[in-house]
């Protein structure tokens, strides 16, 4: 169950904006509500206050109204939500958050789900809540809370734990984050020295990781000095594929820059969609120079696209290309005096075919199979694939940092950064620039902002 859950301040916010907007809690749930945060405070002694407005979340997809109540003494908060399964009963499930500025709930019992009496619920919810080592033993399996209780941490894991509970993550939260044992958590929390233990199997995977980076490193040195004699005229094309973000166009720019190409003149780096004509009018326009396609995977379902690839990347010195197909965009030659011809040239109008001396690389984050299933632009190129998985990924931006924009951020704040990374939807070079903006911007909600934007 996933349940957002704005902060106090938004809800605030937006009460004060749409007082007129603000639905009403039933008597009944009301009622129900009250007699929970007495229980709930007798218990933890937390005195959560219950907020004025009622609170609208989405559970399961579903619109739900709710009471949110808001510890006073810390940041925690938990909702009490209305019964909308069909099944008898006030209260439909009450949601605990260790953090009230967090998007989703650390966990969620619901009434009907478990088939328990309210009183009963309420118990396990605060055993949740306190961490009590009793719900461990008693409550977990029904739960779902993973608890392998006899399983040791890993250096890894142990380093990860401390982490997370420095930045005041919940026992809970990190048990299902980081799928390790509850009951050791807990221990640490509480100051117990926990010793790790790394099997024989951790030393080997380590070495097997470095050996990933060592060959991600290789690979990106590889398209650095094979763009620069791409550029230099040694080679006619580079056909480079694989995972976004990993630093193949920063590879290729900066090859093309240090082998003293200059953009616009020399060289045009051409980005995203791309039609088959434009294509083609660039081929034209840098016949003699190089071009750089990035992320122009469009013109690979478009056969009319794949052939001018083709024809362009061959291995011939001279290429013929030509756009035969009848637009306003191109002309016949034959047709045309030298005058109308100049003219037509000024107006941005090409041949509808001419001789290619020029070089191209061609880079796509799609795998290369899918890139050109047939092999046929492969076939006529060098092939770089570049496909590494998230923890070499990872491993290599660790080794980057300081070389990672912005340049003149603190090394402290990119750790930070780098440290998000780790739970991010998307591990990439490009995500991490990204959310260190949203740092750099002093938004202080960077965090929450980057995990649902970028």
């Amino acid at each position: 169950m996933k349940t957002r859950l704005p902060n106090l301040k938004e809800f605030i916010t937006e009460a004060n904006a749409f007082a007129a907007k603000v639905e009403y809690v039933k008597p009944a749930l009301s009622r129900a509500a009250d007699i929970v945060v007495k229980f709930v405070n007798k218990k933890t002694r937390k005195d959560f206050k219950k907020f004025p407005f009622a609170h609208t979340a989405t559970i399961d997809g579903q619109e739900n109204v709710g009471v949110m109540f808001y510890s006073s003494k810390g940041k925690e908060a938990f909702r009490v939500s209305d019964n909308t399964s069909g099944v008898a009963g006030v209260i439909g499930s009450l949601q605990y958050f260790s953090n009230a500025e967090q998007p989703v709930a650390d966990f969620s019992l619901e009434a009907g789900t478990n088939k328990i009496p309210i009183i009963k619920l309420l118990h396990e919810f605060v055993k949740l809540v306190m961490e009590d080592d009793y719900y461990t033993e008693v409550v977990a399996e029904s739960l779902e809370v993973n608890e392998a209780r006899t399983r040791a941490l890993s250096t890894a894991e142990l380093k990860e734990v401390n982490d997370k509970l420095n930045a005041g993550d919940s026992v809970r939260s990190i048990a299902l984050s980081l799928d390790v044992p509850y009951r050791q958590i807990s221990r640490i929390k509480k100051g117990v020295a926990v010793k790790p233990v790394d099997s024989p199997a951790v030393a080997q995977n380590d070495a097997t990781l470095n050996d990933k980076v060592k060959y991600l490193e290789e690979t990106m040195e590889d398209i650095y000095q094979i763009s620069r004699r791409v550029g230099a005229g040694a080679f006619n094309s580079l056909f480079i594929s694989g995972r976004a973000g990993t630093g193949k166009t920063y590879n290729v720019e900066r090859a093309l820059k240090d082998e003293g190409l200059v953009e616009d003149q020399d060289y045009v780096l051409v980005s995203g969609a791309a039609s088959v004509i434009m294509m083609y009018k660039k081929f034209y326009q840098y016949r003699t120079g190089t071009l750089v396609f990035d992320d122009c995977d469009a013109v690979f379902r478009d056969e009319n696209g794949r052939n001018l690839m083709k024809a362009a990347l061959d291995t011939k010195k001279v290429r013929k290309i030509s756009y035969l197909k009848k637009t306003k965009a191109v002309y016949d030659p034959r047709d045309v005096d030298p005058e109308e011809e100049f003219n037509l040239l000024e107006a941005g109008i090409v041949p509808n075919s001419f001789e290619f001396y020029g070089r191209v690389i061609f880079i796509s984050n799609l795998p290369k199979d899918k890139a050109d299933p047939d092999g046929a632009i492969r076939s006529r190129s060098i092939l770089i694939d570049v496909n590494p998985d998230d923890s070499t990924l990872m491993e290599r931006m660790k080794k980057l940092l300081p070389h990672l924009e912005p340049t003149d951020m603190p090394m402290k704040e990119k750790e930070e950064i780098y440290e998000f990374m780790k739970q991010a939807k998307d591990v990439s070079m490009r995500t991490f620039v990204k959310a260190a903006g949203f740092k750099m911007a002093g938004l202080p909600n960077w965090k929450r902002m980057a995990e649902r934007y970028l």
